[in-house]
Protein backbone atom coordinates (compact mmCIF):
# COMPACT_ATOMS: atom_id res chain seq x y z
CA UNK A 1 0.00 0.00 0.00
CA UNK A 2 1.22 3.49 -0.81
CA UNK A 3 0.88 5.38 2.47
CA UNK A 4 1.60 8.69 0.74
CA UNK A 5 -1.30 8.21 -1.70
CA UNK A 6 -3.63 7.22 1.15
CA UNK A 7 -2.65 10.35 3.09
CA UNK A 8 -3.15 12.56 0.00
CA UNK A 9 -6.68 11.19 -0.40
CA UNK A 10 -7.43 11.53 3.33
CA UNK A 11 -6.22 15.15 3.21
CA UNK A 12 -8.51 15.89 0.24
CA UNK A 13 -11.47 14.44 2.11
CA UNK A 14 -10.69 16.56 5.18
CA UNK A 15 -10.03 19.70 3.12
CA UNK A 16 -13.43 19.30 1.48
CA UNK A 17 -15.08 19.20 4.90
CA UNK A 18 -15.39 15.43 5.26
CA UNK A 19 -14.80 13.42 8.40
CA UNK A 20 -12.33 10.56 8.22
CA UNK A 21 -13.35 7.65 10.41
CA UNK A 22 -11.36 4.44 10.79
CA UNK A 23 -13.86 2.68 8.51
CA UNK A 24 -13.51 5.30 5.79
CA UNK A 25 -9.72 5.12 6.05
CA UNK A 26 -9.91 1.33 5.63
CA UNK A 27 -11.92 1.75 2.41
CA UNK A 28 -9.42 4.30 1.06
CA UNK A 29 -6.53 1.95 1.90
CA UNK A 30 -8.22 -0.91 0.06
CA UNK A 31 -8.87 1.28 -2.98
CA UNK A 32 -5.21 2.31 -3.08
CA UNK A 33 -4.17 -1.35 -2.62
CA UNK A 34 -6.32 -2.26 -5.63
CA UNK A 35 -5.24 0.68 -7.74
CA UNK A 36 -3.84 -1.59 -10.43
CA UNK A 37 -7.32 -2.71 -11.47
CA UNK A 38 -10.98 -1.70 -11.45
CA UNK A 39 -13.00 -2.39 -8.30
CA UNK A 40 -16.73 -2.68 -7.72
CA UNK A 41 -18.64 -1.73 -4.59
CA UNK A 42 -19.53 -5.40 -3.90
CA UNK A 43 -15.83 -6.34 -4.17
CA UNK A 44 -14.90 -3.59 -1.71
CA UNK A 45 -17.67 -4.62 0.68
CA UNK A 46 -16.49 -8.24 0.58
CA UNK A 47 -12.88 -7.17 1.19
CA UNK A 48 -13.91 -4.98 4.13
CA UNK A 49 -15.99 -7.79 5.66
CA UNK A 50 -13.02 -10.15 5.50
CA UNK A 51 -11.26 -7.77 7.88
CA UNK A 52 -14.33 -6.61 9.84
CA UNK A 53 -17.37 -8.93 9.49
CA UNK A 54 -19.82 -6.25 10.69
CA UNK A 55 -18.58 -3.64 8.21
CA UNK A 56 -21.49 -1.48 6.94
CA UNK A 57 -21.90 -1.53 3.18
CA UNK A 58 -23.31 2.01 3.27
CA UNK A 59 -19.85 3.22 4.32
CA UNK A 60 -18.36 1.84 1.10
CA UNK A 61 -21.04 3.51 -1.03
CA UNK A 62 -20.60 6.86 0.77
CA UNK A 63 -16.81 6.76 0.36
CA UNK A 64 -17.11 5.84 -3.33
CA UNK A 65 -19.55 8.70 -3.89
CA UNK A 66 -17.36 11.19 -2.02
CA UNK A 67 -14.18 10.16 -3.85
CA UNK A 68 -15.97 10.33 -7.19
CA UNK A 69 -17.30 13.81 -6.37
CA UNK A 70 -13.75 14.89 -5.48
CA UNK A 71 -12.46 13.46 -8.81
CA UNK A 72 -10.23 11.04 -6.93
CA UNK A 73 -12.07 8.09 -8.45
CA UNK A 74 -13.46 7.59 -11.91
CA UNK A 75 -16.40 5.33 -12.44
CA UNK A 76 -17.32 3.22 -15.43
CA UNK A 77 -20.92 2.18 -15.95
CA UNK A 78 -20.93 -1.46 -16.97
CA UNK A 79 -23.98 -2.31 -19.05
CA UNK A 80 -25.14 -5.44 -17.28
CA UNK A 81 -23.02 -5.41 -14.16
CA UNK A 82 -22.02 -3.24 -11.24
CA UNK A 83 -20.30 0.11 -11.73
CA UNK A 84 -16.52 -0.21 -11.56
CA UNK A 85 -14.21 2.36 -9.99
CA UNK A 86 -10.52 3.16 -10.27
CA UNK A 87 -8.19 5.86 -9.04
CA UNK A 88 -8.00 8.88 -11.29
CA UNK A 89 -4.34 9.74 -11.18
CA UNK A 90 -4.87 13.19 -12.65
CA UNK A 91 -1.89 12.90 -14.96
CA UNK A 92 -3.66 11.39 -17.93
CA UNK A 93 -7.14 10.94 -19.23
CA UNK A 94 -8.02 7.57 -20.57
CA UNK A 95 -11.06 5.99 -22.09
CA UNK A 96 -12.62 2.62 -21.44
CA UNK A 97 -13.47 -0.14 -23.87
CA UNK A 98 -16.33 -2.15 -22.37
CA UNK A 99 -16.98 -5.64 -23.75
CA UNK A 100 -20.71 -6.34 -24.02
CA UNK A 101 -19.92 -10.06 -24.05
CA UNK A 102 -17.91 -10.59 -20.87
CA UNK A 103 -18.10 -7.10 -19.28
CA UNK A 104 -14.31 -6.74 -19.24
CA UNK A 105 -13.01 -3.18 -19.12
CA UNK A 106 -9.86 -2.17 -20.99
CA UNK A 107 -8.21 1.22 -20.58
CA UNK A 108 -7.00 3.04 -23.67
CA UNK A 109 -5.05 6.22 -24.29
CA UNK A 110 -7.03 9.44 -23.81
CA UNK A 111 -6.08 10.63 -27.29
CA UNK A 112 -8.04 7.81 -28.91
CA UNK A 113 -11.00 10.07 -29.69
CA UNK A 114 -9.15 13.28 -30.59
CA UNK A 115 -9.98 12.94 -34.30
CA UNK A 116 -13.65 12.37 -33.45
CA UNK A 117 -13.68 15.45 -31.20
CA UNK A 118 -12.16 17.54 -34.01
CA UNK A 119 -14.78 16.29 -36.47
CA UNK A 120 -17.67 16.93 -34.07
CA UNK A 121 -16.41 20.48 -33.53
CA UNK A 122 -15.97 21.09 -37.26
CA UNK A 123 -19.22 19.47 -38.46
CA UNK A 124 -21.53 20.41 -35.60
CA UNK A 125 -19.95 23.38 -33.83
CA UNK A 126 -20.00 21.33 -30.64
CA UNK A 127 -16.93 21.19 -28.42
CA UNK A 128 -16.52 18.02 -26.41
CA UNK A 129 -15.51 18.55 -22.79
CA UNK A 130 -11.75 18.04 -22.55
CA UNK A 131 -10.63 15.37 -20.16
CA UNK A 132 -13.98 13.68 -19.81
CA UNK A 133 -13.54 9.92 -19.89
CA UNK A 134 -15.58 8.01 -22.43
CA UNK A 135 -16.77 4.43 -22.45
CA UNK A 136 -17.02 2.69 -25.80
CA UNK A 137 -19.11 -0.46 -26.09
CA UNK A 138 -18.08 -3.39 -28.24
CA UNK A 139 -16.69 -6.90 -28.06
CA UNK A 140 -13.20 -7.89 -26.96
CA UNK A 141 -10.98 -10.21 -28.99
CA UNK A 142 -11.74 -13.11 -26.66
CA UNK A 143 -15.52 -12.81 -27.14
CA UNK A 144 -15.31 -12.15 -30.87
CA UNK A 145 -17.77 -10.25 -33.04
CA UNK A 146 -21.41 -10.18 -31.99
CA UNK A 147 -23.84 -12.28 -33.99
CA UNK A 148 -25.91 -10.23 -36.43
Amino acid sequence: MTTTRVEEIIDKIRTSGGRVTQSRRMVVEKIVDGSDHHLTAPELIEAMRQVEPEFHESTVYRVLERLTDLHILQQVQVQSGPTVFHLADGTHVHNHLLCTGCASVTETDGTLLDDVADRVARDHGFTLKAGSPTTLLGRCAQCGPAAS
